[in-house]
C-alpha cells in the first residue's frame, strides 16, 4: 500500500545541490554539494544561522557524538566536523570500498550508512558491521526514528519506512512531492530535501513514533 503525504512545513533554502540533512541542536542542517558547505537553518523562521565549509562534500549528512559527518570525495570517506568551530575532527575510510555512500545517520545503535541497494548499521566504537538490510529501492538519503529507519528513493519520489527487526523490512512506501534526497527526524516529523526546488519539507506519518 502506498501512503501519500502532503507537507506540513516548507522552507526554501539557498542551495544548488541538496544532498544531505540532519537534526542537531534544534536546528536543521543541510548539505549543499555544489558549494561544498553545510548550513544550519532555524526550522521556525527559515533563517540561516551557521555556515561551515566542507571540502569535497558529496553526499549525506549525519550527527554522531556531537559532530557532523558527511561523505567526501569519490571514495566516500567519512569526515567528522565540529559544528561550532567547523574544524575537521576525524576522517575514516568508507567501510565498503568502491560503493558510494548515498545517505547516513547516527543513532544510539551506531552509524547507519545507506548504499545503492542496502543499509548498513555500524558499531559506534569500531564501525564494524552490526547488520545489513537489503532494500528494493535506490537509496538517496537516510534517517532514523526511535523505531524505524527511513530512506529516500529519488527515482520513485518516495520515502520508504523500514523496520530493522522484520523479515520483510520495507513496511511502508510514502509518496512525497518533489525529489527527495537527504532526510532528518526531529522527534515527530520527517524532513526531506526536495532537491528539485531547493527546499526542506516536513511530513507527518502516523505510527512513526513509538507509543508509551
Amino acid at each position: 500500500m502506498l501512503y501519500a503525504a502532503g507537507s506540513v512545513r516548507d522552507i526554501s533554502v539557498d542551495a544548488e545541490i541538496l544532498t544531505g540533512l540532519t537534526w542537531y541542536g534544534g536546528m536543521l542542517w543541510f548539505a549543499d554539494a555544489a558549494r561544498e558547505r553545510v548550513v544550519a537553518v532555524d526550522p521556525h523562521d527559515g533563517r540561516s544561522e551557521t555556515v561551515i565549509a566542507c571540502p569535497e562534500l558529496r553526499r549525506g549528512l549525519a550527527t554522531v557524538g556531537g559532530n557532523l559527518v558527511y561523505a567526501a570525495g569519490p571514495d566516500s570517506r567519512l569526515r567528522f566536523v565540529d559544528p561550532v568551530s567547523g574544524d575537521l575532527v576525524a576522517e575514516l575510510r568508507n567501510p565498503r570500498p568502491g560503493a558510494a555512500i548515498a545517505g547516513l545517520e547516527g543513532s544510539w545503535q551506531g552509524l547507519w550508512l545507506g548504499y545503492r541497494d542496502r543499509i548498513d548499521l555500524r558499531s559506534p566504537t569500531d564501525f564494524l558491521l552490526v547488520s545489513c538490510i537489503a532494500v528494493h529501492g535506490m537509496v538517496s538519503g537516510l534517517t532514523v526514528t526511535d523505531r524505524y529507519v527511513i530512506y529516500a528513493d529519488r527515482q520513485t519520489e518516495c520515502l520508504v519506512v523500514v523496520d530493522p527487526t522484520s523479515e520483510q523490512p520495507e513496511v511502508l512506501p510514502v509518496n512525497v512531492h518533489g525529489t527527495p534526497t537527504g532526510l532528518a527526524w526531529d522527534g515527530s516529523r520527517t524532513w526531506y530535501c526536495d532537491s528539485g526546488f531547493s527546499r526542506l519539507r516536513a511530513i507527518e506519518v502516523p505510527g512513526l513514533v513509538r507509543t508509551p
